[in-house]
């Protein structure tokens, strides 16, 4: 999982959470704000500084993709076919960087862990995606392992692994990473913790040009960054760190952030706003107005101390904010003390963890990451000690005292790259509206928010997936019955957010996504491609892909469509065929939308053609020989996705891969259409409420969300 901001600070509770292995120091979250002896940075570059180098060992000089590379996993099926590749790499920066802030008088042994994962198809172009977790010091493993990975553990199985549908290496090669140093199974000594963003940034920037120096190919690969949470902060930093560097030559196309701790400015009022909105707190309560009294000091003090442009990335004072809200939850079941789960307010966790117990698949991913013969196939031994997902030296570490807020970077990055910010609307700590205010508030492009530009309504195989805006280079998507962590509830439809943020052409490639239909507004529904069971692509005769409505021909080849409403006009080479979205129509879009214009009379001409041909036949056939039709014939829309669980364990869960919408599922076009239209499933969600459960229901089938 990952922290909200700071996981290891932000929920506060009186105790340790159980997942702080390591003693805390500096709490930040305790008393008032520990950062007011310190003075604001200035948004502008501070002075440059040189790094010692890290320490080389005979490991670091022989590095080679051969040292890298992962055959196999404990508890991995002997037949499968993922491409893995994982180990350390050096992260100090041995060069001057821009924007370091803090000096260091000896030299560090920091390195950085990765986990990569090669996509199991190429679409239009390769494309890379570096995923950071949050924290700060929490481990990139819970995406790889809960959200955006291919593995998971069956649950109870002592580690077996697994393999699921609509990962994010589908269509992309996937590179999660362990940072800060000391987060997971990268390593640091404990004295050479880092402690500012900009600092971080240079790691992450030092790291990949270490990469490349190992895989040189990937260099050329369009590159995104994306993460969640407190990976709001890194993500911008270190997206500046790189379009900064003019040795970087990696093209950046674009960053995403799912629920990111961004703009705590609009994030500490949102807290009280998205309770009361979610029932987490009742209106006109005395709930409601001790924590309305916590939001007033808290703004009263930021004001005081020079507004918006003067916040720091963290306020002890504010946090209290959650601290109240979160306690006026707490309430007695079965002798246990629990309160609302603060990564999903639709469940409940027990006093003080409050969703640091959550989800339930820590219980599995933790003893496999930590036994040694799983760090050796991981290539993970320089690492001492068990893996933990949230480390709290790094943490408590992390002070960021005198860096900015991401959010003032924004407008800077948006004039050079796309930026996609998603939130799911079932997260009270880095809630959804919290990131609407931050948006409604930024000036980017000469222009303040979105303007005139209205949401859009955004489906996935046929049910609701949340809403979609998108201008000026700037998306926003808010995913509905989604968590924190929104692509462990909505796999699928992360998948699809994806793929069209990224502009990838699916009728260029297989692959099990290539089979689901999505729309967004006014988009005509389609399955944008087709695939054979065993994934592969459909093709005609002459070896050609047969596109949707397509012959096989090497004509029908040339002509591609691309499905995209996040693509940003800066980036021209999206722009080759008709992009069905939002996305900005390039000069090649538009006379591609002509081409096919052209092509579609013809194809209806020679249709309609045909169409009387063959009526004109059947007619002479059925008076010749007496031979009625058959209602029904046609291919229907079917399969019902069933909706999963709130409150399941991780084996009752279902993928939603498993329930896709696809063409003639019962045979029958009638019912197929009305399951596909009216079928909604059944909702299992639960939401929280203080004193309302019922007498039977036992207290861990609140406790998890599955």
């Amino acid at each position: 999982m990952v922290a909200g901001p700071v996981r290891n600070r932000l929920s506060s509770p009186p105790t340790v959470s159980p997942r702080q292995v390591e003693p805390r120091t500096n709490d930040r979250a305790a008393g008032d704000d520990a950062t007011t002896n310190k003075t604001a940075r200035s948004p502008r570059l501070r002075q440059r500084r040189v790094f010692p180098r890290a320490p080389i060992t005979e490991l670091d000089t022989a590095m080679s993709a051969a040292n890298f590379y992962i055959p196999t996993l404990p508890g991995l099926s002997a037949d499968s076919t993922l491409s893995m590749y994982g180990g350390h790499i050096p992260s100090l920066p041995s060069t001057p960087q821009v924007g370091a802030t803090s000096a260091t008088s000896s030299e560090s042994d920091a390195h950085l862990y990765f986990f990569m994962l090669k996509a199991r198809h190429i679409a239009d172009k390769e494309r890379t995606i570096f995923w950071f977790n949050g924290g700060p010091g929490c481990s990139s493993f819970d995406g790889s392992m809960m959200e955006v990975g291919p593995l998971r553990l069956e649950p109870g199985s002592k580690g077996t692994l697994k393999e699921i549908d609509s990962a994010w290496n589908e269509y992309a090669n996937v590179v999660f990473v362990d940072q800060p140093a000391g987060t997971g199974y990268s390593y640091v000594s404990t004295n050479k913790y880092v402690h500012e963003l900009d600092e971080a940034a240079n790691h992450v920037v030092e790291f990949m040009t270490r990469f490349y120096t190992v895989f040189p190919e990937f260099q050329r690969h369009d590159t995104y960054l994306a993460g969640e949470s407190y990976a709001g902060q890194y993500i911008p930093y270190i997206a500046r760190a790189i379009l900064d560097l003019a040795r970087f030559k990696t093209p950046l196309k674009g960053v995403l952030i799912g629920n990111g701790w961004i703009d705590p400015y609009s994030q500490y009022p949102a807290y009280l706003d998205f309770a009361l909105q979610s029932g987490v707190i009742k209106k006109g309560s005395a709930a409601e107005t001790q924590v309305r009294q916590a939001v007033k000091e808290c703004m009263d003090a930021l004001e005081s101390r020079g507004g918006k442009l003067k916040v720091k990335v963290h306020t002890g004072l504010c946090e209290a904010i959650l601290q109240g809200i979160t306690d006026a939850t707490v309430t007695s079941v079965n002798g246990l003390d629990v309160c609302v789960n603060n990564y999903d307010v639709r469940l409940t966790d027990s006093y003080p963890a409050c969703g640091m117990n959550w989800p339930p698949d820590l219980a599995d991913i933790t003893p496999y990451l930590q036994r040694e013969d799983v760090k050796k196939a991981f290539h993970a031994s320089r690492h001492d000690g068990g893996w933990t997902e949230c480390n709290g030296g790094v943490g408590s570490n992390f002070w960021a005292s005198e860096s900015v807020p991401a959010v003032q970077l924004l407008p800077k990055l948006l004039d050079e790259i796309p930026v996609l910010l998603f939130a799911g609307d079932q997260d009270l700590i880095c809630n959804h509206l919290g990131i609407e205010r931050l948006i409604e508030g930024l000036t980017w492009k000469g222009e303040t928010g979105f303007g005139t530009e209205k949401a859009k309504d955004w489906s996935v195989n046929g049910k609701p997936a949340g809403q979609w805006t998108t201008a000026r280079g700037l998306t926003y998507v808010k995913i509905t019955d989604a968590s924190h962590m929104v692509p462990y509830d909505r796999p699928l439809v992360a998948h699809d957010m994806l793929l069209r943020f990224l502009d990838v052409n699916l009728l260029g490639a297989a692959g099990s996504s290539a089979r689901v239909p999505s729309k967004v507004g006014d988009e005509v529904e389609a399955v944008v491609g087709e695939t054979k069971i065993d994934g592969t692509a459909v093709t005609g005769s002459d070896g050609v892909r047969l596109e949707e409505g397509g012959t096989g021909s090497k004509t029908d080849a040339l002509d591609k469509t691309n499905v995209g409403v996040g693509g940003s006009d800066l980036d021209k080479s999206a722009g080759s065929g008709l992009g069905m979205g939002a996305g900005g129509t390039s000069p090649a879009a538009v006379e591609g939308l002509v081409n096919v214009g052209s092509a579609l009379v013809i194809i209806i001409i020679m249709t309609l053609s045909l169409g009387v041909f063959l009526l004109v036949r059947s007619r002479m056939r059925r008076h010749l020989h007496g031979i009625g039709g058959k209602n029904g014939a046609a291919p229907g829309l079917g399969g019902r996705r069933k909706s999963i669980g709130r409150g399941q364990s991780p084996s009752e869960r279902t993928h939603e891969m498993d329930n896709l919408v696809v063409p003639g599922a019962s045979g029958h076009a009638e019912d197929d259409e009305e399951q596909f239209i009216g079928g909604r499933g059944r909702s299992a969600s639960e939401v929280f409420g203080v004193g309302e459960y019922d007498e039977d229901e036992d207290v861990e089938d609140r406790k998890f969300k599955d």
